[in-house]
């Protein structure tokens, strides 16, 4: 292949990218991963299953075949998954359902109008549903279920968390905008001498109080809700934000760094998990989800200096940064009088 060919080839495959990710979408919308787990099935069973059109679905499954998403035998016909499509199911072990309808609902939308972000300045998300991001998703307690899915789906890098931080002089985390405590339980479950606190707006806690008095876990949580940029609860020796600052910009940020600073003890310590952005531009996923910050959140991914200069408005400094699974990082910040003591 000349060099022009290859160029266009690669080109090409940049700009049909979309079509992947729809494909996968509509395999997690139609539920095809689920109907697949007690085995392979035909092109029309599939279509009996899911109620869809026989001979379009069957197109489909031959282009999920060529993702690596199912696997054809052709002496069968049937179709089986594979183990990337296997993330696909309900039920399955860090399943990614949720977060590929996510991104193939309101995030894809989005992202179709990035132009009008580049040319403006606007936030293209707010501008297609009329709110931004977090509040659009906090508007009824189904989109606040359905965004916390999501982001309960894409938490493979929490694991390595609880063996990366000592933990041992701690009696209390408070994991502030936690979600439904994906973070901190796995935290907790690491660390059978600590309690948790998670603090989020009032539907949110409500719904992951309701799931998580169902687990072991349930004696040692409390719950707080509220405005994190106004007040985050007293009482923690270790606190968690994790993948809040990318979603804001530089003058929030501060705003919810100064409210933690303002009640975390002084031999206390903050563990924001966030995507980094390489100082010496080396590849990353951070320089992907950057461009998706600025369309989706309105915030932007940071480099390890950023974010040190912004722990130093607010009181805190940068003492140690661990890499985590999928390009994330564990930053490890400590109140500011601390370090200068050290």
């Amino acid at each position: 292949m000349t060099d022009g060919a290859a160029a266009s080839r690669r080109l090409m495959d940049l700009m049909i990218g979309y079509w992947a990710s729809q494909a996968v979408y509509t395999a997690a919308k139609l539920g095809l991963a689920d109907e697949l787990a007690d085995g392979p099935a035909t092109p029309a069973q599939l279509a009996d299953r899911t109620g869809t059109h026989e001979p379009s679905l069957a197109r489909l499954l031959r282009f999920l075949a060529e993702l690596g998403v199912v696997e054809r035998d052709p002496a069968r016909g049937t179709y089986r998954t594979t183990e990337v499509g296997r993330t696909l199911r309900t039920e399955e072990q860090g399943s990614m359902r949720d977060l590929a309808l996510l991104y193939g609902e309101e995030f894809y939308a989005g992202w179709g109008h990035l132009t009008h972000t580049v040319r403006t300045g606007e936030n293209a998300f707010t501008a297609l549903h009329g709110a931004a991001m977090y509040p659009y998703f906090g508007r009824t307690p189904e989109l606040t279920a359905k965004f916390d899915r999501a982001m309960a789906a894409s938490s493979a890098f929490f694991d390595p968390i609880p063996t990366l931080f000592d933990f041992s002089e701690a009696r209390t985390v408070v994991d502030i905008a936690g979600g439904n405590g994906s973070l901190l339980t796995t935290v907790l479950r690491a660390h059978p001498h600590l309690r948790g606190v998670l603090f989020d707006t009032e539907h949110v806690v409500d719904a992951a109080r309701t799931e998580l008095a169902r687990t072991e876990l349930a004696g040692r949580l409390d719950y707080a809700w509220g405005d994190y940029y106004e007040k985050v609860p007293a009482g923690g020796d270790v606190y968690l934000l994790s993948r809040v600052l990318h979603g804001r910009d530089d003058e929030r940020c501060l705003e919810v760094l100064r409210r933690i600073r303002e009640v975390i003890p002084e031999d206390g310590a903050l563990l924001i998990v966030e995507r980094v952005v390489p100082e010496d531009g080396s590849p990353s996923l951070a320089a992907w989800f950057d461009v998706h910050m600025l369309a989706i959140a309105g915030g932007s991914e940071r480099t390890a200096s950023e974010y040190a200069a912004l722990l130093e408005q607010s009181g805190f400094a940068l003492s140690v940064v661990h890499g985590l699974p999928l390009d994330t990082e564990l930053l490890v910040a400590v109140p500011r009088t601390r370090s200068a003591n050290a």
